[in-house]
């Protein structure tokens, strides 16, 4: 990218008959910089957006319920009971799948998030049988490694989340060795909308570079 943009710059000021000189080159460079970020954070929330539009109505043997901040031992936040309700209506649909919950203890939680995913999905009708844990995970990238190793060989799998959090788990649910993915967004806070839209757009750039 400096490059190119030394050589575009070199060029028009040939054409003025001036010469770059060490401060010229790092201006070429800041600028190179700032137009690469911009295009990349643009790219990022074009594709955010875009997915958010997700909406999965196929038959999937396995669900990904993916975890958030739980209040109580009984209370998942309203984002999780968000993604709960979701996984709740597919899951009636669909009574042959299976659903992963994943989500481990958190600082300033009592016990681990899967294990009131759990909870809430029983007492909503779901049958335990139906459910398997993973409450070892702190982040995306390990609730989709985490649950891949217990999946193992199946390449395929249905993940729930906040609706501007889809792009990201796709791009990790990849990265993990699924293959066929498929996406269900839960409703989130208007009001909150554009914080956490900012927020996910940042995080997909620390997974791009950091989730390995």
């Amino acid at each position: 990218m400096y490059i190119v943009f030394k050589i575009l710059l070199e060029i028009i000021l040939n054409f003025s008959k001036i010469s770059l000189n060490a401060e010229g080159e790092m201006m070429i460079f800041l600028l190179g910089l700032i137009i690469l970020c911009l295009v990349m954070f643009f790219l990022i929330l074009y594709l955010v957006l875009k997915y958010e539009k997700s909406n999965c109505e196929k038959f999937c043997e396995y669900v990904l319920v993916l975890g958030a901040r739980i209040l109580d031992e009984d209370t998942p936040c309203k984002v999780l009971e968000n993604r709960l309700i979701s996984a709740i209506i597919y899951l009636h649909k669909f009574e042959n799948s299976k659903v992963i919950v994943s989500g481990g203890t958190g600082i300033d939680e009592p016990i681990s998030e899967g294990y009131v995913m759990k909870k809430y999905l029983i007492n909503h009708g779901i049958d335990k049988h139906r459910i398997f844990v993973e409450d070892l995970s702190t982040n995306t990238f390990e609730n989709l490694k985490n649950t891949k190793q217990i999946l193992k060989d199946v390449d395929e799998i249905l993940i729930i989340t906040s609706k501007y959090h889809l792009f990201r788990s796709k791009i990790l649910a990849r990265r993990v060795g699924f293959r066929n993915i498929y996406l269900i967004g839960s409703e989130v806070n208007a009001s909150n909308r554009q914080k956490n839209i900012i927020r996910e757009i940042f995080a997909v750039i620390k997974s791009i570079f950091f989730d390995w």
